[in-house]
């Protein structure tokens, strides 16, 4: 018989919790999981609470009861569905890291209608921007998010809008509704969105959205630099770069413009 050499009690409670509620399609209140698992009341509330915070389980509000979400089933599924888009979106990274020199990032869907950085290429600037593999940030004041959401459902537009504060980081970002609506048509019909010190003072950034085989979002390609170096000569030119490898990583990927 072998024996945890170091136990993490709370985060096997947790494990317990979401592996019993993936079981079953079905709303669980605190004290059926509590008599269930054989986990105290005031624990099972604690860890239900830390998951709606990070959006893992929605809560019914007539009776306090809780299900799944879909982030579960998206963090499984995203792995074999990232590898493949880093995979095809490799070469497009690099000659658009190398042509412009500023760094290059791949982006999918995060929960929510947010943005998930999936790869990333540093610029061979020296001053550079750099942001993080893994790392789910607000759509709306992002470039590249607000390239997949363009091209989004209007049903998944709505979501975002009504799961994520338009709160600003910058005086330019996007705090309406709107407003946000406004500039995801504007991008539709030029094919390509921009960050323009929307998520941070001095910093620049173009994105193009990425479709599937079915005609659906897949990703999103952009780069990202400082104020000085992307002037607005720079952006017109590198837009048609980054849609132009936008579209190369779709067709790879099965898409065929109709």
């Amino acid at each position: 018989m072998t024996t945890k050499k170091y136990k993490a009690p709370a985060a096997e409670k947790m494990l317990d919790i979401l592996e019993l509620m993936a079981m079953e399609n079905k709303f669980f209140s605190v004290s059926e999981i509590s008599q269930r698992l054989s986990i105290t009341s005031n624990s099972v509330f604690r860890i239900m609470k830390e998951l709606e915070e990070k959006k893992y389980i929605q809560k019914n509000p007539l009776d306090s009861s809780y299900q799944l979400t879909g982030k579960l089933y998206y963090l499984g599924s995203s792995i074999g569905n990232r590898i493949a888009l880093r995979n095809v979106a490799e070469q497009s990274m690099q000659m658009l890291r190398d042509v412009t020199r500023e760094t290059t990032l791949l982006t999918k869907l995060g929960s929510y209608g947010r943005t998930l950085v999936v790869q990333q290429l540093e610029s061979l600037e020296p001053i550079k921007f750099l942001s993080t593999v893994g790392l789910e940030y607000p759509s709306h004041t992002s470039a590249l998010g607000k390239a997949m959401l363009a091209f989004s459902s209007d049903s998944l537009i709505n979501q975002y809008v009504e799961k994520n504060e338009l709160t600003p980081t910058t005086p330019a970002s996007i705090t309406s509704p709107s407003r946000l609506r406004e500039d995801l048509e504007l991008i539709r019909k030029r094919g390509y969105a921009t960050d323009l010190e929307e998520s941070c003072e001095g910093l620049r950034c173009i994105g193009a959205p990425i479709f599937n085989a079915t005609g659906e979002i897949e990703g999103a390609i952009g780069i990202s630099g400082p104020i000085f170096r992307m002037s607005e000569s720079s952006i017109t030119r590198f837009s048609a770069l980054v849609m132009e490898q936008a579209q190369h990583i779709s067709e790879l990927l099965g898409f065929h413009r109709r």
